[in-house]
C-alpha cells in the first residue's frame, strides 16, 4: 500500500484565506488519518507579488490553528535548478518550443479573436519555426518564452470528489510553462514539485480544475505517473457568490483580531467541508481525524455562516477556565479594567463568560464597570415616572449603607424584604434598576451586579438618575 503524501501549496501574495485553511486542514486530516505525511510548500515564483509578510502570515496562521506540517516549508524560488532540469527533458523530447511573439503581437491576436467573437487561443505560429530560425533568434538575443506543445486527443481522470472528469485538448492553446525571465509558470513548477516531493494525492480548490488538465499533459510528456486529484467545491457567502471581503472576515488574521479561537474555526471548517451523519456539531481534533474520509468531503459548495461560527466560538469560550479566558483574552481586556485587580476581573469574567461570542465582545461587556453608562432620556423618564420604581429606589438609597457585608446574598435579602413591605414584585423593579446601573437591559444577575459595581457606584448612579 502506497504511503500517502499530501501537500498545501499557497502563494504568498496575501493573507491566509479561510478557503486556504479548509484546503490545508483537509490535507492535514488526510495525512493524519492514513499515517501519511503533510508537506508545506510556498509557491513564490510570482516575485513581484510575493512578500515576506504574506509568508509569515501563512506560517503563523497555520501554527495558530494547530495545522502542523511534517516537511517544509519548501520555497519554489529556491528550486529553479530543478525546474531547468525538467525543462531540458521536455526540450530534448521536442515537447516544448521557444516562442518569440511580442506582447503587441499577442494583443493583436487577442483583439482579432474578440472581433470574431471567439475565445482567444495562441495561433501557434512559433511552433512551426525551423530549428535554425529558433537558434538564430536566440543567438540574436530575442526574448522568448517556452510553450508546451499541446497534443491532439484529451485527458480523462477520476476526481476523488467530483468523479469522472474529461477534457478535450482542443480547448487549450500551446500554453506557456517558462516566462521570458526564466521563471517557471505555476502549472510547470507544480508538476515538478509534486513529483519530486512524492505527492500521491493533490486535494485543492475546484478553481484549479482547469489547471489539472494542463498538468496531466505535462506529466504524460515527462513519462511520469500523475498523482490522484480531488477538487474541493467553493465556499460561498449567503448570496451564493464566492466568499470575499464583502461578506465579512475571510482571512485568519481578521478572525484572530475579532477574537475567534483557533479550535472553533477548525471545528467550523470541519462542519463546512464534510457530509456527516447525525447532528453532532462539536468535535475534538482526534474525533475529526477518526471521522475523516475523502468520500465524506462535500461535493456541493458550502455557504459560510458567520452566526454559526460565532455560536461555535461562544461554545468553546464557555468551557474555558477563567485563567485561560484571561490569558486568551488579554489583548481584548481594557487596561483600566485590569487595574481593578485580577480577583475582580476573574469574578466579572465568570459572570459574563456565557455572553461572550468572540473575545472582542469583552470590552463592551465590561464597559459599565469602568465608564459611566450612556442612557436614553426617554427610558430614564419612563423609569422615574413609575411611582413604584421611584419609591423603591429612594427607599433602597436610604438603606443601602446598612447592608453589611456588601455581598450579593445580603443585597438580595435586603431588596426582597423592602419589596415585600412595599407590596411590589421584584420583576417590576429589576429591569429599571439594571438599566440605571448599566445603561442596558442585559447584565450579570442583578444582585451580583450590584455587589461587583460596589456601594458607592450604585448610590451615585441611582442618585444622578433620580
Amino acid at each position: 500500500m502506497e504511503k500517502i503524501r499530501v501537500r498545501f501549496a499557497p502563494s504568498p501574495t496575501g493573507l491566509l484565506h479561510i478557503g486556504g485553511v479548509r484546503t490545508a486542514f483537509i490535507n492535514f486530516l488526510f495525512a493524519r488519518k492514513n499515517n501519511g505525511k503533510f508537506i508545506l510548500r510556498i509557491e513564490d515564483t510570482d516575485v513581484k507579488r510575493s512578500t515576506k509578510e504574506a509568508v509569515d502570515a501563512i506560517l503563523d496562521g497555520l501554527k495558530w490553528l494547530g495545522i502542523e506540517w511534517d516537511e517544509g516549508p519548501f520555497f519554489q524560488s529556491e528550486r529553479f535548478d530543478i525546474y531547468n532540469k525538467y525543462l531540458q527533458t521536455l526540450i530534448d523530447k521536442d515537447m516544448v518550443y521557444p516562442c518569440f511573439c511580442t506582447k503587441e503581437e499577442i494583443e493583436r491576436e487577442r483583439e482579432e479573436a474578440k472581433k470574431k467573437g471567439i475565445p482567444y487561443k495562441y495561433s501557434g505560429k512559433c511552433r512551426n519555426l525551423s530549428k535554425e530560425e529558433r537558434e538564430e533568434r536566440i543567438r540574436k538575443g530575442d526574448k522568448y518564452v517556452w510553450r508546451f506543445k499541446v497534443p491532439e486527443g484529451g485527458v480523462r481522470f477520476e476526481d476523488l470528489i467530483k468523479g469522472d472528469m474529461h477534457f478535450m485538448n482542443s480547448v487549450l492553446d500551446d500554453f506557456i510553462i517558462v516566462r521570458s525571465d526564466g521563471i517557471p509558470v505555476y502549472n510547470f513548477s507544480c508538476v515538478v514539485d509534486d513529483f519530486e516531493m512524492g505527492i500521491t494525492h493533490v486535494v485543492r480548490g475546484e478553481d484549479h480544475l482547469s489547471n489539472t488538465h494542463k498538468q496531466i499533459l505535462i506529466y504524460e510528456a515527462l513519462d511520469i505517473k500523475p498523482p490522484k486529484f480531488g477538487h474541493l467545491p467553493l465556499i460561498l457567502g449567503k448570496d451564493r457568490e464566492k466568499l470575499s471581503k464583502r461578506h465579512g472576515s475571510v482571512s485568519v488574521e481578521e478572525f484572530k483580531k475579532e477574537g475567534f479561537l483557533p479550535e472553533a474555526i477548525i471545528n467550523y471548517i470541519f462542519l463546512l467541508g464534510f457530509s456527516l451523519k447525525g447532528d453532532k456539531e462539536i468535535f475534538s481534533l482526534s474525533e475529526m481525524i477518526d471521522e475523516f474520509s475523502i468520500d465524506k468531503v462535500s461535493r456541493t459548495p458550502s455557504v459560510f455562516d458567520y452566526e454559526k461560527l460565532r455560536w461555535i466560538n461562544g461554545y468553546y469560550i464557555r468551557y474555558l477556565s477563567i485563567e485561560e479566558l484571561m490569558n486568551r483574552g488579554k489583548e481584548f481586556i481594557p487596561d483600566r479594567f485590569m487595574e481593578k485587580g485580577a480577583g475582580f476581573v476573574k469574578r466579572v469574567l465568570k459572570e459574563i463568560q456565557g455572553n461572550i461570542k468572540v473575545l472582542s465582545d469583552i470590552p463592551y461587556l465590561v464597559d459599565y464597570f469602568i465608564n459611566e453608562p450612556v442612557y436614553e432620556d426617554s427610558k430614564i423618564k419612563e423609569i422615574i415616572e413609575d411611582e413604584r420604581v421611584s419609591s423603591f429606589l429612594k427607599k433602597f438609597l436610604s438603606s443601602i449603607d446598612t447592608i453589611e457585608p456588601f455581598e450579593a446574598n445580603r443585597i438580595e435579602k435586603k431588596i426582597r424584604e423592602m419589596l415585600a413591605e412595599m407590596g411590589i414584585k421584584l420583576k417590576v423593579v429589576a429591569q429599571p434598576l439594571r438599566y440605571l446601573l448599566t445603561g442596558r437591559f442585559a447584565s450579570p444577575p442583578l444582585f451580583t451586579l450590584i455587589e461587583l459595581l460596589g456601594r458607592e457606584t450604585v448610590k451615585e448612579r441611582i442618585k444622578r438618575n433620580l
